[in-house]
């Protein structure tokens, strides 16, 4: 595909994903956006060629298509809806193929096995270092349908001392935020 054509593929599965997105407190267009929003500033940071780009952004677009709470095999789910919908959209089966495999990245807990599934998982995370985090934790927290609370609070403390950025990009950008939540965290599980 030329730019332009990928440029009016990715309008055209930016209004599908606005479109299908559920409407939960967390896992909705807002998230993708964001995901989105932040593997086109990975893509510029790090001088992408066009074809990765499209790739990544087109995975983050559909990488939470599916998404039911509690169920354990969203990103399957997603992959195949982008491998049923994309090659109507003039997709190669290559380009079917990297995109499911960056969405299955997004699985949690992140294994990414290459350089652009390691951008996505961290855009898909990148507000763990942001001043956003307790904002966005509290819509997950309400998603979960868990307790407010100390309890609450811990489980996003241990999460976020576990959790490691898989790029350098991403631990440049985030990597002192996610220090100022975990120190916020701590102070509130005293």
């Amino acid at each position: 595909m030329k730019d332009r054509e990928k440029r009016e593929t990715i309008e055209l599965l930016t209004s599908v994903a606005g479109e299908l997105m559920p409407k939960l407190p967390y896992h909705n267009f807002r998230h993708v956006i964001d995901v989105y929003a932040n593997v086109g500033a990975f893509a510029s940071l790090d001088k992408m060629d066009s074809d990765e780009k499209f790739l990544l952004e087109t995975s983050a677009l559909f990488h939470d298509i599916i998404f039911v709470p509690g169920f354990t095999k969203n990103e399957e789910m997603s992959a195949m809806f982008a491998e049923k919908y994309l090659p109507h959209l003039g997709y190669s089966s290559e380009q079917v193929q990297m995109v499911g495999e960056l969405i299955l990245a997004t699985k949690m807990p992140h294994n990414p096995q290459d350089y652009l599934a390691k951008l996505l998982c961290d855009a898909d995370l990148a507000n763990l270092g942001r001043d956003d985090f307790f904002k966005l934790g509290e819509q997950m927290r309400l998603e979960l349908g868990l307790p407010e609370g100390r309890s609450w609070y811990e489980q996003q403390l241990e999460f976020l001392k576990e959790h490691k950025y898989h790029t350098e990009t991403a631990r440049r950008i985030w990597n002192s935020g996610k220090a100022k939540n975990i120190r916020k965290l701590e102070k509130l599980v005293v």
